[in-house]
């Protein structure tokens, strides 16, 4: 959405990456494919422990255009590799006619999936789970789901205002009901986000982080040195948060 838009370069889902999806999801594991939407989930390739090493769990899921490789979500998965967390990484194939009720469903079963591989690798380590979903644009609309799973969740550039290409006018909701006693996300967007909206914030989290001037990028725009220093608080605070 908004700067996601621009950037297609997802790779080209082989056979090679099928076998990736099944062994990351659990041998009992299905792929939530629907009409117009095709998920694979992969282990990254720069993790530093085996699935069954740590219990320490993360999904990666991207934007539309947005993709796992694009600067917040790479650098995520950096640091939180570098901190012992097992990343998976998520990539969605879209068509031109795909509507945003039929991603977020699918993307809804990708999370249940994926947890329960998590948990079940988590239990090979012997050590507790602790499991994290990271969001970015798009896949925020996938948190009210993850909430009621009991899901630690990071919002980044949540979606609280509609976008106009949407008919369906998705957001998340705020305050979100049926959803006592889940962990509080953390929330970092730009206050020049048009899918942004503070007091909304607030109203689902104490965890919110607000960057001045930002798109819906977190960047400013002509302004590398602050869209950089951006990029690492946001990293930074996805840290703090994971534990």
């Amino acid at each position: 959405m908004g700067n996601d838009a621009g950037h297609n370069d997802r790779p080209r889902r082989t056979e090679h990456t099928k076998r990736r999806i099944k062994h990351s999801m659990g041998k009992n594991g299905t792929q939530p494919t629907t009409k117009n939407v095709t998920p694979a989930i992969t282990p990254w390739s720069k993790n530093r422990v085996k699935n069954t090493e740590t219990g320490k769990h993360v999904l990666i899921m991207p934007g539309i255009g947005y993709t796992v490789d694009r600067p917040l979500l790479y650098w995520a998965a950096q640091a939180l590799a570098a901190n012992g967390w097992f990343v998976d990484r998520l990539d969605l194939k879209l068509t031109e006619s795909v509507e945003f009720p039929e991603m977020i469903a699918c993307m809804e079963r990708v999370v249940d999936e994926w947890r329960k591989a998590a948990l079940e690798h988590a239990a090979e380590s012997g050590e507790e789970p602790h499991l994290l979903v990271v969001t970015k644009s798009l896949s925020t609309l996938s948190y009210p789901h993850s909430a009621k799973l009991g899901l630690r969740v990071v919002l980044l550039t949540p979606v609280l205002n509609p976008p106009p290409f949407d008919r369906h006018k998705s957001v998340i909701p705020a305050p979100l009901p049926g959803t006592a006693g889940s962990p509080m996300p953390l929330i970092c967007a730009g206050d020049a986000d048009p899918y942004y909206d503070d007091v909304k914030a607030h109203l689902l989290t104490d965890h919110v982080r607000t960057y001045a001037g930002a798109n819906h990028s977190i960047e400013v725009p002509d302004d590398w040195q602050t869209s950089l220093d951006y990029l690492k608080q946001v990293t930074q605070a996805i840290v703090d948060y994971a534990g």
